[in-house]
């Protein structure tokens, strides 16, 4: 990318042509600033390696037997690219202005370059962290569906859960979020460059389009099809769902402590597992809802057009979601053996190691339902 700003011996960057726009740098609010810009950074590197991680264990050829795992892995990919679009979109501004980078010296070219980068890709970056956003969304809503049917309709659950049913419902969920973010891409653009006289630099003028400020397409697209779309249906699956598969979950341990099937050893394996897997996704479900309830809140306040309150919130609501795209793997770890085995393998993790060094070992353990020792 060719420099906008050249650099004097006094280290004072300088506009590149007398000609050019001049405008006023208007700096982040404080609290946004060093939230989204400097506590957000650790959150999202973490978050990356976490998800690539989950991404890697995920995509192993024993992980894919089970579809219930296909959503998880898809799941990983999206809150990957949530992160990776917040870090340019939201955290790379802010961390710039903290840094203070047009004051870069012969020594620091390259950050300056790096955040100068961040306001180019902002207009496509936005669109994918939303469209990311809502295959997180759809996908933890048909991963909810797919573990009812698997509770609670367990008779038919062979026949509408075949591979190609479940394969037909991720693309679908895939297409269609494109389809619903396709406008997104020409909400934002770069209208100018234009030299801020307050921190003498040349910096990409974002701006919004017709559509954008379109009165129709706003009321339409935002306050009822973005509601309805990634909060108020989902949000209904998720609750409604993921009660009656807890209700279904407390109603089976009862039965099978009346029939005493818990005394076979194997059956009460295959139980626990049951009951460990079904815990483990409400726990996804619940870490989802607890994490976007500020994001709906917001949406609500910008209806009401409560902008004090928007300003405050809109930070943390930003900050929820990137929590949420990067803690999953913590709830992987408490409810997953075989997660926790391949994490062991792939980190090498001496507890996984103290029998056999040997990868057979875990792999006897995905057949034989033996645990990690």
């Amino acid at each position: 990318m060719e420099s906008s700003t050249s650099i004097t011996e006094s280290n004072e960057l300088q506009p590149v042509d007398d000609n050019q726009q001049h405008c006023i740098y208007e700096f982040y609010e404080v609290t946004e600033k060093w939230l989204l810009g400097l506590v957000a950074l650790p959150l999202i590197f973490i978050g990356l390696s976490a998800n690539a991680m989950s991404i890697r264990i995920f995509s192993h050829r024993y992980m894919r037997r089970q579809p219930i795992n296909w959503y998880l892995l898809i799941l990983a990919i999206s809150d990957t690219v949530i992160l990776v679009s917040a870090f340019v979109v939201l955290s790379l501004p802010r961390f710039g202005e903290i840094i203070k980078f047009w004051e870069a010296t012969y020594f620091r070219p390259l950050l300056t370059e790096v955040v100068l980068f961040s306001y180019n890709a902002t207009p496509i970056m936005y669109a994918l962290m939303t469209t990311a956003q809502t295959v997180s969304v759809w996908m933890t809503a048909a991963m909810s569906l797919h573990r009812f049917i698997g509770v609670c309709l367990p008779y038919k659950a062979t026949t509408i859960l075949n591979t190609s049913n479940v394969k037909r419902l991720i693309a679908g969920v895939l297409i269609a979020s494109l389809l619903f973010n396709t406008t997104k891409f020409f909400e934002v653009y770069i209208s100018d460059v234009c030299y801020m006289d307050n921190i003498k630099v040349l910096l990409p003028v974002l701006s919004e389009t017709d559509l954008r400020r379109n009165k129709l397409y706003r009321k339409v697209f935002y306050e009822w099809a973005y509601t309805l779309i990634m909060f108020a249906i989902p949000f209904t699956i998720l609750i409604v769902v993921n009660s009656m598969v807890i209700i279904a979950i407390h109603r089976s341990r009862k039965v099978h402590a009346k029939l005493n099937v818990c005394n076979d050893g194997i059956r009460r394996q295959e139980l626990a597992k049951e009951i460990s897997t079904s815990i483990m996704l409400v726990a996804i479900v619940l870490a989802f809802l607890l994490c976007n309830t500020l994001a709906f809140a917001v949406n609500i306040m910008e209806k009401l057009e409560l902008r004090s309150l928007i300003e405050t919130f809109v930070p943390w609501s930003n900050m929820l979601v990137m929590t949420n795209a990067s803690i999953n793997i913590c709830i992987y770890c408490m409810f997953s053996d075989r997660y926790k085995q391949l994490l062991c393998y792939y980190l090498q993790f001496l507890s996984c190691r103290r029998r056999e060094d040997n990868f057979q070992v875990i792999m006897g353990n995905f057949t034989t339902g033996t645990e990690c020792p």
